[in-house]
């Protein structure tokens, strides 16, 4: 068995902990803005859901984006509550990414949230964002799995 030198132990010894703080940090700050997502919602504040985003996510006008956003809660109803279903972390060519997964509760039943934020600083600002029913989020999850 090949034994590795102490520099890379001890290299590897800090940089593990250390990204494990930031992933748990940009991950906390990706919750807190999908909490603030979830009171726009539930308020009609969709204008500032777009003011609020990261400029991927705005590739369409304001007024796009808010007639989709009332259009879909006409179809699932205010927010109720959600359960955190799965999460990643990515960092690559120093952007950091967080996708967060929820099996969401609305008015109008349940519903799988996948939500995208890129760090801005300590700023999580929504990258992308879909809404589907549990069994096309199944489809969709099987269909990913069968890929790889």
């Amino acid at each position: 068995m090949k034994r590795l030198p102490f520099a890379t132990i001890l290299a590897l010894a800090v940089i593990l902990p250390l990204s494990g703080c930031g992933s748990k940090k940009d991950t906390k700050a990706a919750e807190t803005a999908i909490d603030r997502f979830h009171q726009h919602w539930n308020a009609d504040e969709f204008k500032a859901i777009y003011d609020e985003a990261h400029a991927n996510f705005r590739n369409k006008s304001a007024e796009e984006m808010t007639a989709t956003f009332a259009r879909v809660k006409g179809i699932w109803g205010p927010f109720k509550s959600a359960t955190k279903r799965s999460w990643r972390f990515n960092n690559n060519n120093g952007a950091t990414d967080v996708k967060l997964k929820y099996d969401s509760t609305y008015d109008h039943g349940m519903a799988v949230e996948a939500f995208g934020y890129r760090m801005t600083g300590d700023t999580a600002m929504l990258t992308s964002y879909e809404i589907m029913s549990p069994d096309s989020a199944k489809q969709r999850e099987d269909e990913e799995q069968k890929k790889k």
